[in-house]
């Protein structure tokens, strides 16, 4: 599961090709976070301090595993908005 699409879609895509990446608008839900300190060693820079894993909001309960669910940096430069719907 990814959160980021394409568009065009990957599998359309050639050598030389232009295409957009991006988060369409998505209710998730929120799996796990992870704060580090120092800032975790996860092959990028800057290194992430905090991350979201979240799901698709109606991803069921039963199908999770540890692999599941897609990471967002809250201190990335990517311009993420990010709305609390509900509490359970």
């Amino acid at each position: 599961m990814s959160l980021f699409k394409t568009d065009p879609e990957p599998w359309n895509l050639h050598v030389g090709d232009g295409c957009l990446v991006g988060i369409p608008e998505t209710l998730v839900r929120i799996i796990d976070i992870g704060r580090y300190d120092p800032p975790q060693d996860v092959g990028w820079l800057p290194r992430p301090h905090t991350m979201l894993v979240v799901v698709p909001a109606d991803y069921p309960d039963e199908a999770l595993s540890e692999d599941d669910g897609d990471t967002i940096d809250l201190e990335s430069a990517a311009p993420v908005t990010i709305k609390l719907v509900s509490r359970t």
